[in-house]
């Protein structure tokens, strides 16, 4: 089962930094597609909720840096 969830990332001010979200978001297992769009600060995410959560979105996110908000 694939669920598709969209989050706001504050933090992001550049297109490098939507670039290293996504490529660190589609690096984790269960995740299949991570859409950011940086004017709106947001990200969407398309995964298997068996292989990983919001949580480890969360933490990945602030290993980089930025804020994950739902």
């Amino acid at each position: 089962m694939v669920k598709t969830e969209t989050f706001v990332v504050e933090g992001m001010s550049c297109t490098g930094c939507s670039s290293k979200l996504k490529k660190a978001l589609e690096a984790l297992n269960g995740v299949s597609e991570a859409d950011v769009v940086l004017d709106g600060g947001t990200v969407t995410i398309q995964y298997d909720p068996a292989l990983v959560t919001p949580e480890k979105f969360a933490e990945t996110v602030e290993d980089l840096g930025f804020d994950l908000a739902s």
